[in-house]
């Protein structure tokens, strides 16, 4: 792990240690015993972009398949939301990571993390606006025009805002989960302006009869998986062959139909990642700085508290109704 690494965990973990709630305790007593026994399992995650339901559907195989290879259990684990995965990220929380360039880049960086398979075809950015808008320009997509885009930290909201410094000049920003939701958005000009990946527009409106292209960003390799530096090389090595073997494709066959349009995911060229972090830079400067670990700590009681809520109420319903068939 490296010295910048090593830092950011520290502090960040000091500051977690404030929000620990009886279940969390209860769960860290937990693995602490399985770590005496020496059966701690590896932890997979993924980026929250979807439910807790989803994301064990399409990574719990991923998961389980792991476990049989290797002869070790491993868990998929869920974050809560975008503010506690970037916390895992920053303390090196898992063994196994899928998510996208940025955060894989980060991490193989700053925590010397082994880089797995990854989507076959490259990450190309578009920002677009509807066919025949006033806006033909970047600095004319400034303050005053609406930017339809997922939320932070995608590696697309956040190219697009890096042209913007001055967050006086800044478009307005809503965000809209999913490429084709933002899409028809910009036809039906709710929002001026759209992103979304180069392929998925090609699939959308492949002669761009319905969208006028502004700014193409940089090309880049898609996403994939990393695994943390604490296992044994020889133990990444055999996870990155695993997922790379045809039973490994058949594990990840949600994954791949999600993500990859079906194909086969391929090996990853750390090379060619360099330079993704870049817009992460903004947002994650001063993570490091002691005068932010406790807002992050908040955030994270903050992201947290809804989903404790939801998951009460869920247990709540689930007795009303077993009482109510009984």
């Amino acid at each position: 792990m490296g010295k910048v690494a090593q830092t950011a965990a520290i502090g960040l973990v000091a500051a977690l240690g404030s929000v620990c709630t009886p279940s969390a305790v209860a769960g860290q007593q937990a693995a602490l015993q399985m770590t005496r026994a020496g059966d701690k399992p590896y932890v997979f995650v993924a980026a929250p972009r979807e439910s807790g339901a989803r994301g064990r559907r399409d990574y719990g195989p991923i998961a389980a398949f792991l476990t049989k290879v290797l002869d070790h259990k491993v868990i998929y684990r869920h974050p809560d939301g975008w503010i506690t995965y970037e916390s895992w990220i920053w303390t090196d929380h898992a063994d196994i990571y899928f998510d996208g360039p940025q955060f894989m880049d980060w991490r193989l960086r700053h925590l010397d993390q082994t880089l797995g398979p990854r989507v076959p075809q490259s990450q190309d950015w578009r920002l677009y606006t509807w066919k025949g808008s006033p806006v033909h320009t970047v600095q004319q997509a400034a303050a005053g025009q609406i930017l339809c885009a997922p939320p932070f930290p995608n590696w697309g909201s956040l190219w697009v805002m890096s042209y913007f410094k001055d967050p006086v000049r800044q478009p307005y920003l809503r965000n809209v989960r999913g490429w084709k939701a933002i899409f028809h958005a910009v036809r039906a000009h709710t929002c001026t302006l759209g992103i979304g990946p180069r392929l998925s527009l090609h699939y959308l409106d492949p002669q761009h009869k319905g969208i006028t292209i502004i700014q193409k960003g940089p090309h880049l390799p898609n996403q994939g998986f990393t695994i943390s530096a604490r296992l044994p090389l020889a133990l990444r090595e055999k996870i990155v062959q695993a997922l790379l073997s045809p039973a490994g494709q058949q594990a990840m066959r949600r994954l791949r139909r999600r993500f990859a349009h079906g194909h086969k995911l391929v090996p990853g060229d750390a090379a060619a990642y360099r330079g993704a972090d870049r817009v992460l830079e903004a947002q994650w400067r001063d993570v490091y700085g002691s005068e932010i670990r406790h807002d992050v700590a908040e955030d994270i009681r903050r992201e947290h508290l809804p989903v404790s809520q939801a998951r009460a109420q869920q247990a709540v319903g689930n007795e009303t109704a077993d009482f109510v068939s009984g």
